[in-house]
């Protein structure tokens, strides 16, 4: 099972960076209601990014409950904020936002939320 949370993990991790740092002119054609959708697909990819990595490091026993979650929350924080940097400077028609920042700590939050919530209950 640790195996498959590892692959998993580095393929969302890879796929958030592809989404990230791809041309926007590919997307051309595609519908997008609002700029508001592209928060809420910010905050989703850091919710599963969140859930991803902390099952991959549930299995790392000599960590507390509190410390994983602060351990995945960081690093998803700390990963929000590098691909934002990386499309301000390795993209032409990119920029960095504080929004998509605060819409990714905002997935990952309520991610660390739920996964304390499941947790406490065990």
């Amino acid at each position: 099972m640790r195996n498959i949370y590892l692959a998993a993990a580095i393929i969302w991790t890879a796929f958030i960076a592809v989404c990230c740092l791809v041309s926007m002119n590919k997307f051309d054609s595609v519908p997008v209601q609002g700029h508001d959708v592209d928060k809420y697909v910010h905050g989703t990819f850091y919710f599963i990014f969140t859930f991803l990595w902390f099952g991959l490091l549930k299995y790392c026993k000599s960590y507390s409950l509190k410390k994983q979650l602060w351990i995945v929350f960081i690093t998803a924080v700390l990963y929000g904020i590098l691909m934002e940097i990386c499309q301000s400077l390795f993209t032409n028609d990119r920029s960095a936002d504080v929004n998509d920042v605060i819409a990714n700590t905002s997935g990952s939050a309520i991610a660390i939320l739920t996964l304390w919530l499941i947790n406490k209950k065990k």
